[in-house]
């Protein structure tokens, strides 16, 4: 009841005095900054706003001066002069408004043609509407006209945020280096796939020095935010293999001992890049990955609910678009 109570866009007329009716095709449209003929004499205001949710195509313009034609015919004038037309704005009223004048002239100077004015009105609210479906598509058909092959190439800071313990201290985080490619390839609509490489390096303490690679497809969403920015995020499940290298000596003895698992990663990335020139861009790309590795023998399974490596990285890079 309240959608159909407020769908209507709202006519309000405001009269200086009363006339008898008229047929609503008698009635001459001037425009915004057109001359009226100095014998026309205001008989009141109108105008006609949304309701709060006209729908579309009752917000067309020529719906909305229709509106506005008839209720000048109706209080008895035969001349209507738009005097404020504020367009759909995204911030704003999605409707057409208008704001005009009621006005009566001799009906010897009312000049019609065999199209009357609100013919002419009717006729072209099909064109407005074609206008304004070519205007709509063409905006979906630039935010989503991605380029179709992007190789992404980034390096940066790269954070563990899981606990790590060593024998002698457990790190709360660690920061290390990584870097990354990816090859995306996107369909229309925004959807794509990937290919995605990420790599991390982190030295401890403790004499050793954990590597972390990761490979893998994932789905990716891109959109642009401009003639110039775009901004896509990925999703992504694959091989990831956690590196543990202890070379060193420890009291008297050497060691060179290497330690792997291969395990399932899973991975996010979410960037956005900047068009410089040509086929090439710069971005800024933050990741995550989420490693969940195979506990020892012996070790407190209670003590944490996750074992494994989770990380973060912030890089900068290079886009080429293919």
């Amino acid at each position: 009841m309240l959608v159909s109570c407020q769908s209507a866009p709202k006519v309000i007329a405001e009269l200086e005095g009363n006339y008898p009716s008229r047929q609503a095709d008698s009635v001459m449209v001037y425009e915004v900054g057109e001359a009226v003929p100095t014998e026309a004499k205001a008989i009141g205001k109108v105008k006609v706003t949304d309701g709060g949710l006209t729908p579309t195509y009752n917000c067309l313009y020529g719906n909305m001066l229709a509106l506005a034609v008839r209720k000048t015919a109706e209080s008895g004038g035969n001349v209507l002069r738009i005097d404020e037309h504020k367009k759909p704005a995204a911030l704003g009223s999605t409707c057409h408004r208008v704001w005009g004048t009621m006005m009566l002239m001799p009906d010897s100077l009312v000049n019609i043609d065999t199209m009357t004015s609100l013919q002419e009105i009717e006729m072209n609210k099909d064109k407005e509407l074609a206008d304004m479906t070519r205007e709509k598509i063409s905006k979906v058909e630039k935010l989503f006209n991605n380029p179709h092959d992007i190789l992404r190439l980034n390096a940066g800071p790269g954070w563990i945020t899981s606990e790590v313990e060593t024998p002698t201290r457990v790190y709360k985080r660690k920061n290390g280096f990584s870097a990354s490619a990816d090859y995306l390839h996107f369909w229309k609509k925004g959807l794509g796939i990937g290919i995605n490489y990420m790599f991390y390096r982190a030295s401890f303490d403790e004499g050793f020095d954990m590597n972390i690679h990761y490979i893998g497809p994932s789905i990716v969403y891109g959109m642009n935010l401009g003639k110039k920015w775009r901004w896509d995020l990925a999703l992504g499940l694959g091989y990831a293999n956690y590196r543990e290298n202890i070379l060193g000596y420890y009291g008297l003895t050497y060691y060179d001992l290497t330690e792997s698992q291969s395990r399932l990663g899973f991975i996010t990335q979410i960037g956005i890049e900047y068009k410089v020139a040509g086929n090439f861009a710069i971005g800024f790309q933050l990741n995550g990955l989420i490693i969940r590795l195979k506990k020892p023998e012996g070790y407190n399974v209670d003590k944490y609910d996750f074992y494994g490596i989770k990380r973060t990285d912030t890089q900068l890079g290079l886009r080429i678009y293919l």
